[in-house]
């Protein structure tokens, strides 16, 4: 969990407020698995500072790691200011990673918006490890976030096992995710794995849980240390929600508080609570 300084290579905007940052850095790009992320430091020197910011990462190819984000705020705002040849203060990788799926399993990747790059991760990884029985469905509300598909175009334009899907219809099927799955069918051994808007990660598990198919969401939650210290980032425990009084009485805060920064940001679907509820803040 090195705190590094990483070098800009690049600061594209892809519009609609979404970019794509690639750094430098062999410390942090050396050792990634898919689903973990960075807190980065969005405070030019001699400026009041800011709470680092995380984001997961995207595509490691190398000593070069890169990760996506949305102009939204203060602290994103700043980050579009970013040139090449700065050295950015980054803290990572952190968290763990999803589970890599049986041999004879179709891995089946659901991605909602900025949500979308674990899934290139995971699709990297994937065929890095020779298992080419994946799918991915990806999803954003219309053309305008057409940037959030930028890992999955760069690499796999035209491939099947990409669908795309918008709310709109402006690009390719018309709906969420989790329509554009259902639509193809869910046939064989199966595993999924998800990113996205709590109501995405709601629907992939329930789908997932009526279907008996093994489901790992990776959570964004609030976080403002990326290490455990500030609490900010907890999901609760399904065990503490569905359990009774006397198992309630036997967990402490940390058992019915998972920190989404130690514990996660991976969980297996059924393990948290995906409502508004199971945040504590």
């Amino acid at each position: 969990m090195p705190d590094s300084r990483s070098t800009v290579l690049e600061n594209r905007d892809l519009g609609g407020g979404v970019w794509l940052l690639r750094f430098r850095d062999p410390t942090i790009a050396d050792d990634v698995g898919p689903g973990q992320f960075v807190m980065i430091a969005c405070s030019p020197p001699y400026e009041p500072l800011l709470l680092r910011r995380p984001f997961s990462i995207q595509r490691v190819e190398g000593d070069v790691y890169e990760v996506l984000y949305r102009d939204v705020g203060k602290g994103t705002h700043r980050m579009t200011k970013m040139q090449v040849g700065d050295e950015v203060q980054v803290l990572g990788p952190l968290g763990n990673s999803f589970t890599m799926p049986r041999p004879d399993e179709t891995a089946v990747l659901l991605g909602g918006g900025v949500g979308i790059p674990p899934m290139v991760a995971l699709a990297d990884a994937l065929e890095a490890a020779g298992h080419t029985r994946w799918a991915a469905y990806v999803g954003v509300s219309g053309i305008v976030d057409e940037g959030c598909f930028v890992g999955f175009d760069e690499r796999w334009p035209n491939d099947d096992r990409v669908r795309r899907a918008t709310m709109d219809g402006s690009i390719g099927f018309e709906g969420h995710v989790v329509a554009a799955w259902l639509d193809r069918g869910i046939t064989g051994p199966t595993r999924a794995y998800a990113c996205g808007p709590m109501v995405m990660l709601r629907a992939v598990a329930d789908t997932a849980g009526t279907h008996d198919v093994p489901c790992e969401v990776s959570v964004e939650t609030m976080m403002g240390c990326g290490v455990g210290a500030c609490m900010s980032c907890v999901i609760e425990n399904r065990a503490y929600r569905d359990g009774d009084e006397a198992a309630r009485k036997s967990m402490s805060p940390y058992d019915r508080w998972l920190l989404a920064c130690r514990k996660g940001p991976v969980f297996p679907s059924d393990r948290i609570v995906l409502d508004d509820g199971g945040f504590l803040h």
